[in-house]
C-alpha cells in the first residue's frame, strides 16, 4: 500500500516537472504560425460525457499540455505511440488522437478554466483557454406550502427545492414580481378574501430545467365527518371521529358534546393536529350515542359540523344472483357515522351444497336464520356459492359493534317460487277491499252518466195553443148528454119508429161548425 502511494507520488511529481519545464521553455515564445482554438459546451451536467475539441494549425507533431487552472493534467506528443501522461486521480480525463480533452462521467469538482499549450520545437507555440462549469440539478421537485405565522395573524407562503449546484432560483410572481430567493424562499402576506381560494404558483428555475409548484390558501369548507370503530386489546370498543377539512393553513378543531367542551384526557383523546377525536371504552347507550360537534378554525374562516353517532346499522341490502342460480352476491350500505366493527351474513333455507369432491351430506331446510359468514367493518359485499338452483333461500346482514348486535337488515329471497313474504301478503290483503270499493264507485259513475245522456237525447215537440185549448175544453164523456132536453116519452107499447123517422127527416140537421185551421209544427 505504501509502495503504491510512493510510486503514484513519484509519477505525479515527474509529470508535473515535465509540464512545468515545457511551459518554461516555451514561455513567452508565441509564434503566430501556430494557431490553437478550443470549442465545446460551457455547461455540463454531472455524470455526462463532455469533449473540449481542439483545432491546431501550423504544427505537425507538437507537444500538447492541458492544464486545469495552473496544474498540468495531461501531457502528450501528438501522433506519438507513447501513452499520454495524465494526472487525474478521478479517472475522468482522457486525450483524443487530435489532442482534444474528453471528460467521462464528469464530476462537480471539474468546474474550472482549462488551458491548452501547443509547443513544437523549432516552430513555435501558442495557448488557448476554455471555461467549463459542471452543474447538478436539485433533487426531486419543488414543494409549496402555506402556514399561519406571527400568532396566526399572517399567511406565509413557502417554496423549497433542496440541493443542486447552483441552487435553484425561487419566486412567487403573482404575489411579488421582484422578490426571489435560492433553495428555500418565504413570502409573508396579510390574510384577505382575495387570497382565500386563490392558487399561488412558485416558479423554480435552474440552469438545466424549470419547475413549478402551486398552493391554495382556503378557509375551512363544508366537510363530511367520518366515524370508524375498533376493539382494543382489552376487548373494549374504541371509536374515532374524524373532522378533517381541506383548509390551508390546517384548521384547528375544537370538540364538544352538547354544552360540554371535550379536551384530551381520560376516555377522550384528541390527535396532535386536533382533527381526530378518540373515545375509549365506548358504550352503545343514549348517553354516549348522539351528536358531537367539531368546530374547525383557521386564519381565513371557520366551519362547524355536527356528527350524529349511530349504533350499528345497515341502511340498505342488495342481492344479485348469477344466471345458473348457484351463487349470489350480497351488497350493503351503512351510514357514515354508524359504529360498526363487523358484519354477520345470515341465511335461512337448505344448507349450502358441498364443494366438488366433498362428502358432507346436505341438511334439510331450516326455518331460522343462521350465520354463514363474518365480515370486517370495511366489507360492503360478499359472494355466497353452493346454492341449490331449485331451492329457496333468504338472506340478511346483521351489523355488530364489539359484542353488541344491531338490528338485522331487510330480508331478501333467492331461488324459484317460495311464496310471498309476510309484508307482501299484508299489503295485498289491505289493497283488495280498496280495489273493490274503487271498482263499485267507477260502475256507479258510469250508470249515472248513461242515464243522464239518455234523458238529454229524448225529442220534445212544440204544441199549438189552439190545440191545447181544444184538448182542455173537450167534454166529459162520462156525464149525460145535454142535447136531448125534452126528455123521453113513456107509453105502454113499443115506440113508434115511423113517427120518429118522419120527424127526423122533416127536421133540419144541425149545422157542424168546423174549428179554425191550426198550423202544426213538427220538429225533425
Amino acid at each position: 500500500m505504501d509502495s503504491d502511494m510512493s510510486m503514484h507520488a513519484s509519477y505525479a511529481f515527474k509529470h508535473t516537472c515535465w509540464g512545468i519545464l515545457l511551459l518554461f521553455l516555451a514561455g513567452g515564445v508565441a509564434d503566430c504560425s501556430v494557431v490553437v482554438t478550443v470549442s465545446g459546451p460551457h455547461v455540463a451536467k454531472v455524470g455526462s460525457n463532455v469533449t473540449l475539441n481542439v483545432f491546431i494549425t501550423g504544427a505537425t507533431r507538437p507537444t500538447i499540455v492541458w492544464a486545469m487552472g495552473d496544474i498540468p493534467v495531461v501531457t502528450w506528443t501528438l501522433g506519438s505511440s507513447s501513452p499520454p501522461d495524465i494526472l487525474d486521480p478521478g479517472g475522468v480525463l482522457s486525450i483524443e488522437r487530435d489532442g482534444s480533452l474528453s471528460f467521462h462521467n464528469v464530476l462537480l469538482n471539474y468546474s474550472a478554466t482549462y488551458t491548452i499549450r501547443v509547443v513544437e520545437l523549432g516552430v513555435g507555440s501558442n495557448t488557448s483557454t476554455f471555461t467549463l462549469r459542471v452543474f447538478e440539478r436539485p433533487s426531486g421537485d419543488p414543494m409549496c406550502s402555506v402556514t399561519g405565522v406571527n400568532g396566526n395573524q399572517d399567511l406565509q407562503y413557502r417554496c423549497q427545492w433542496a440541493g443542486g449546484t447552483p441552487e435553484a432560483q425561487l419566486s412567487f410572481p403573482v404575489l411579488n414580481a421582484t422578490s426571489s430567493g435560492s433553495g428555500d424562499f418565504n413570502l409573508t402576506r396579510k390574510p384577505s378574501q382575495d387570497l382565500n381560494g386563490k392558487e399561488v404558483t412558485c416558479v423554480a428555475s435552474h440552469p438545466f430545467l424549470q419547475r413549478n409548484c402551486s398552493v391554495t390558501a382556503r378557509g375551512p369548507a363544508d366537510f363530511q365527518p367520518l366515524v370508524s370503530s375498533m376493539v382494543d386489546a382489552d376487548k373494549k370498543l374504541v371509536i374515532t371521529i374524524a373532522c378533517a377539512s381541506t383548509s390551508l393553513p390546517v384548521a384547528t378543531v375544537t370538540w364538544s358534546k352538547g354544552n360540554q367542551i371535550l379536551t384530551s384526557g381520560g376516555r377522550y383523546q384528541i390527535s396532535s393536529n386536533t382533527t381526530l377525536l378518540f373515545i375509549l371504552d365506548f358504550h352503545l347507550n343514549s348517553t354516549e350515542l348522539g351528536t358531537y360537534t367539531c368546530n374547525a378554525v383557521n386564519i381565513l374562516g371557520n366551519q362547524t359540523n355536527d356528527v350524529s353517532v349511530l349504533g350499528p346499522t345497515v341502511s340498505d341490502l342488495g342481492l344479485f344472483p348469477n344466471q345458473e342460480g348457484t351463487m349470489v352476491t350480497l351488497t350493503w350500505e351503512t351510514p357514515r357515522t354508524s359504529v360498526i366493527t363487523g358484519f354477520e351474513v345470515q341465511m335461512m333455507g337448505p344448507s349450502l351444497l358441498p364443494s366438488p369432491g366433498g362428502r358432507q351430506r346436505r341438511k334439510r331446510a331450516t326455518n331460522e336464520f343462521g350465520t354463514i359468514q363474518e365480515k370486517p367493518s370495511s366489507a360492503r359485499s360478499t359472494n355466497i356459492s353452493g346454492l341449490d338452483p331449485k331451492a329457496t333461500y333468504r338472506f340478511r346482514v346483521i351489523p355488530t359493534a364489539g359484542a353488541t348486535r344491531g338490528q338485522p337488515s331487510k330480508e331478501l329471497r333467492a331461488g324459484p317460487g317460495g311464496g310471498l313474504s309476510g309484508p307482501a301478503i299484508a299489503g295485498i290483503a289491505a289493497g283488495i277491499p280498496c280495489g273493490i270499493l274503487l271498482i263499485l264507485i267507477i260502475i256507479a259513475l258510469i250508470i249515472l252518466c248513461v242515464v243522464w245522456r239518455r234523458k238529454r237525447r229524448q225529442t220534445r215537440y212544440p204544441v199549438s195553443r189552439a190545440v191545447e185549448k181544444v184538448v182542455a175544453t173537450q167534454p166529459n164523456l162520462n156525464t149525460p148528454h145535454t142535447l136531448l132536453t125534452g126528455g123521453l116519452k113513456t107509453s105502454a107499447g113499443p115506440p113508434d119508429y115511423s113517427v120518429h123517422l118522419a120527424s127526423e127527416r122533416s127536421s133540419t140537421l144541425p149545422s157542424v161548425v168546423s174549428p179554425p185551421p191550426v198550423r202544426m209544427a213538427t220538429t225533425v
